[in-house]
């Protein structure tokens, strides 16, 4: 029997990843660095994005260790939504680049089915769906209609749908408006991370799991990654702990972000009674302006969203499945008549590198000569993880760094760095949840 974990785990997002609904089946649990070896990059973190690295620094033959302090998919690779997002978010910043993010905004355009490309190349088993994507609203918004616009001149096949197609697609006469995206969709993140790591091992990756680093010292030109019980000396040195870990060596890349957390919840199995009346056409589903239920109906027929907790309640599981079942009470009225039971609740941190929400961009980091950091990918990092990595990686196996979509900056600590959380879990959610119990006014 699997214990309950304390309190003070959920409020950290630290709850053993055992807890996690992601988790199922057997994963290979990798063994510990115990030696001294010599590589050409050392990653660090083994989430979606460092396993992106590792494994297209395989595949171009660059030797590459993978060190992960727990293992792979332990942080919020192993906790997220599971929502594969076909779009970018806001990218306020992408104005100040010397290149306005043009290079980035084709790339990913180009790539935006890297999750499936990667699971379908690497046969992969990680429940990976391109089922398409909707956004509800109760009302007509323009932005919506603006934001179809804009994707569909670049090519994607999304459209603005009206009452009737959401009650096809969703099965609910709830929303009056809405965006289909027939791109997009799901995945178990953390089985998507753990067969990224599988594929670069199967490449020539060197991964090690219990390994976490204690240090990163220069030698001579080099750089000597040391765990409790071996070492990696590197010529780069590429750091992906995002908002989970952290480090003591390069403190200040903490700073740079704005850390967030959010919660998960999984329902058990639903019947197939209830499957023919939720979500019929299994897109993934959010509600637009407020979002407080993500859901993405699983291939094991369960209902799996997120949440932000409310402040130090963070432990209260039944607080936010509850929140869940009367959304999906009010919104599919055949669900009253059933026991939707809860299968996991789980607690995790998201790192963003703006103090608003989807508003950030990631940030790729200069720590010292020869080090990186790819960090700060707030909620959206399933797709462009993975994306960043491969190109990141591409740019040191082919020694052009100026392939690289990212600018490279110097870490600079943000100014208060508490009050995205704090303005999100003390005023923006319980606003919205006012207005959900409210019933949801059109607003």
């Amino acid at each position: 029997m699997i214990r309950r974990p304390d309190d003070d785990a959920y409020e950290a997002g630290a709850v053993p990843i055992v807890h996690s609904g992601w988790v199922a089946g057997d994963v290979r649990a990798w063994p510990a660095l115990k030696s001294d070896i010599d590589v050409d990059v050392a990653v660090v973190g083994a989430g979606v994005v460092g396993a992106s690295v590792a494994l297209h620094l395989a595949e171009r033959g660059v030797r590459v260790a993978l060190i992960e302090a727990r293992q792979p998919g332990d942080g919020a690779s192993g906790r997220n939504a599971g929502q594969v997002l076909p779009y970018l978010g806001k990218l306020v910043d992408r104005a100040s680049w010397p290149d306005r993010g043009e290079r980035l905004l084709d790339y990913f355009v180009q790539h935006r089915n890297i999750v499936f490309d990667l699971c379908e190349r690497h046969g992969i088993d990680a429940d990976a769906a391109p089922c398409g994507m909707v956004g509800a609203a109760y009302r007509e918004y323009a932005s919506m209609t603006k934001n179809v616009r804009y994707w569909r001149g670049l090519g994607y096949d999304v459209d603005v749908v009206d009452h009737g197609r959401l009650r096809e697609l969703l099965g609910t006469d709830r929303y009056s408006f809405g965006v289909h995206w027939r791109e997009g969709g799901r995945v178990n993140p953390h089985r998507f991370t753990n067969g990224m790591v599988d594929a670069a091992a199967r490449s020539g990756a060197l991964v090690f799991g219990d390994s976490p680093v204690e240090s990163c010292t220069p030698v001579g030109r080099r750089w000597c990654v040391r765990t409790p019980h071996g070492g990696v000396t590197a010529s780069n040195v590429v750091l992906c702990t995002n908002g989970h870990a952290g480090n003591a060596f390069f403190p200040e890349l903490a700073d740079t972000q704005y850390p967030l957390l959010a919660c998960g919840v999984a329902t058990t199995p639903l019947p197939r009674s209830l499957l023919d009346v939720i979500d019929p056409a299994r897109v993934v589903m959010s509600q637009y302006p407020l979002g407080l239920f993500p859901l993405v109906l699983d291939g094991m027929n369960r209902l799996v969203s997120a949440t932000i907790p409310a402040p130090g309640r963070a432990n209260e599981a039944g607080r936010y499945f509850g929140y869940l079942l009367r959304y999906l009470n009010r919104t599919w009225p055949e669900t009253r008549d059933h026991a939707i039971g809860l299968e996991a609740y789980w607690t995790g941190i998201t790192a963003n590198s703006a103090p608003a929400y989807q508003a950030g961009s990631p940030r790729l980091y200069r720590a010292a000569d020869g080090v990186f950091a790819l960090l700060n990918f707030g909620a959206g990092g399933n797709v462009i993880g993975p994306m960043l990595g491969m190109n990141l990686a591409h740019a040191l196996a082919d020694e052009r760094h100026q392939d690289l979509l990212l600018p490279v900056q110097t870490p600079v600590s943000v100014a208060s760095p508490g009050r995205f959380e704090w303005k999100i879990r003390h005023l923006m959610i319980p606003f919205a949840r006012f207005i959900d119990r409210l019933g949801g006014l059109r607003i």
